[in-house]
């Protein structure tokens, strides 16, 4: 404990925090709670025992919360070069490194030094807004000659028209050329965090200073890395990770052309704010979606595509403490109350009526809200929906890791906070790599539609739209799921279909089947489909979109 609070390396305190997590996540340990929950009801002892253990468990997260908090920040790396120029690439500024490092004073333009033509052009294409990836540029050191990797960044000076800044990177590697080696040969995150330094130029040995593992690891993992790709050798493998990143980056650089979405935000009503995307066609039959609390509120590519030739436009609003809509209290007492939103939406939108499409948790407010918006909702499509949770079975029948944030609000909201914080921390410290299998883990359906690098980028960047800003967006979705809710629902005279995978690994399809059967719905089973159905299977749920 002394030896933390003087400076341990965070990173052995993010792997204490992810072994708590992984215990806390035990699926013995989850069984017994769940058999003294269930007991608690009829047996004081029971009752009594359960509750020590709720004190135990909030005991002990207080403290670690405390440890956290007194930890300081980890200093900001003291040789890492600024570099701010103009839209003519001239250089503007420097700071100190900058100078010393490379040389660079302002007044000098970049076209003079020796940079890579390609590198100048995508520099200049990115400054123009013709570009939506951020490029590399490289120049060398002025006492050791090797190259140094600086990176394009935006700025509040961009927003003004002024300067661009180039700041000191360790390696020329996008997200999109790792998921790409990672889908194409299986490749684990370790590995092509490795293949990254070797594609920038880095030495084997250089690769083992810069992570901190021996030379021995590091060949090992080259060694892998040769026998997934079926390479002659440590260049082959090096030039076939180049062409796919000159693939993956292409892509990301036409993102701009073929994402077709813009991020939009209006004022309620009553001050707060709404934020929300729009695909597809602009004049097109409004639809609008109500995304869950994983993947995000934007649809695939292609399918933003189909809209538009199909004239669908999609409006995807960020629900209350997502993205950059603000919260309001009173939905956690009364969520029905979200209906406000959507009419004072549509009215600023000024759409008469819409088909409302909601997934998982969203299928709650779109059920709860129905009556209300009845009037301007012609047809609801529920797909991977969330069902109430109506008996301590219905929370054992989840996997683990979603179980056990469904069972914490009824348990301990202190607690429920403190792990979500937790599992925001793991998630973002493993990326998009560990993504996957953190949150689809023992679901095949789910781990295949992640093969797709389109689709796990999609799903990762929304996780960072979940938690925006901070983790109120989790914790109360966990709340709302865990909540009573179906007493809440009334009845409606509009059509209401469940679209659900029959590899639903999340909400099993008896469930939604039960639930239907219950509100006079239909149902529709997507063969070979899992939870991310709505994103991996769009077009088994737009079929059923009525566009007339």
């Amino acid at each position: 404990m002394s030896e933390t609070k003087k400076g341990q390396d965070p990173s052995k305190l993010d792997d204490m925090i992810a072994h708590a997590y992984s215990a806390i996540l035990d699926q013995d340990r989850f069984d017994e709670l769940i058999f003294l929950a269930e007991g608690s009801i009829s047996d004081p002892r029971a009752h009594r025992e359960l509750l020590r253990r709720k004190r135990d468990i909030e005991s002990h997260f207080e403290t670690a919360e405390k440890l956290l908090s007194s930890l300081k920040k980890p200093a900001i790396e003291p040789d890492r070069p600024e570099v701010t120029i103009g839209s003519d690439l001239s250089v503007k500024s420097v700071n100190d490194i900058a100078q010393n490092l490379l040389g660079l004073s302002p007044g000098v333009s970049l076209e003079d030094l020796p940079i890579d033509g390609d590198a100048l052009t995508m520099l200049r294409d990115a400054i123009a807004g013709r570009l939506s990836d951020w490029p590399v540029i490289r120049i060398p050191n002025t006492d050791t000659g090797k190259q140094v990797l600086l990176a394009l960044s935006r700025g509040e000076a961009e927003l003004n028209g002024g300067t661009w800044t180039l700041s000191g990177v360790d390696r020329v590697w996008r997200s999109g050329a790792s998921l790409a080696m990672q889908s194409l040969y299986g490749l684990t995150p370790s590995e092509t965090d490795v293949l990254s330094l070797l594609v920038s130029g880095h030495s084997p040995s250089e690769v083992a200073d810069t992570r901190k593992r021996s030379v021995d690891t590091v060949r090992q993992q080259i060694k892998s890395m040769i026998t997934k790709t079926r390479s002659r050798g440590t260049s082959e493998l090096i030039d076939l990770a180049r062409a796919v990143a000159a693939s993956a980056n292409k892509r990301s650089s036409d993102r701009q052309s073929t994402e077709n979405y813009s991020r939009l935000q209006l004022r309620l009503r009553d001050g707060r704010q709404l934020d929300y995307l729009e695909q597809g066609a602009p004049d097109g039959k409004p639809v609008v979606f109500l995304h869950g609390c994983l993947c995000g509120n934007r649809m695939p590519n292609t399918a933003a595509r189909h809209f538009a030739a199909e004239g669908i436009r999609l409006l995807s609003p960020a629900r209350p403490w997502h993205g950059r809509s603000d919260g309001h209290d009173i939905l956690l007492l009364d969520p029905k109350r979200y209906a406000h939103d959507l009419n004072d939406m549509l009215d600023q939108l000024d759409i008469e009526k819409v088909s409302l499409v909601a997934f998982d948790v969203g299928s709650i407010f779109a059920l709860l809200c129905l009556p209300e918006l009845q009037e301007r909702v012609s047809e609801v499509l529920c797909v991977s929906a969330q069902p109430p949770m109506r008996t301590l079975q219905d929370f054992a029948s989840a996997p683990p890791q979603q179980k056990l944030f469904a069972i914490l609000p009824r348990v301990s909201v202190s607690l429920l906070s403190y792990m979500a914080k937790l599992g925001d921390k793991r998630l973002k410290r493993d990326g998009p790599g560990g993504f996957a299998q953190t949150v689809f883990g023992g679901a095949p359906a789910d781990l295949d539609a992640c093969r797709d690098p389109h689709l796990l980028d999609l799903f990762w960047q929304g996780h960072l739209f979940h938690v925006e800003e901070g983790s109120e967006s989790f914790i109360n979705d966990c709340r709302f799921v865990a909540s009573d809710w179906e007493r809440q629902l009334a009845p409606t005279e509009v059509p209401i279909h469940f679209v659900h995978g029959t590899q639903n690994r999340s909400i099993r399809p008896e469930r939604i089947l039960a639930f239907a059967d219950r509100l006079n719905a239909r149902v529709t089973l997507v063969e070979n489909a899992g939870h991310s159905l709505p994103f991996s299977h769009w077009k088994d749920w737009v079929r059923f979109l009525s566009l007339k």
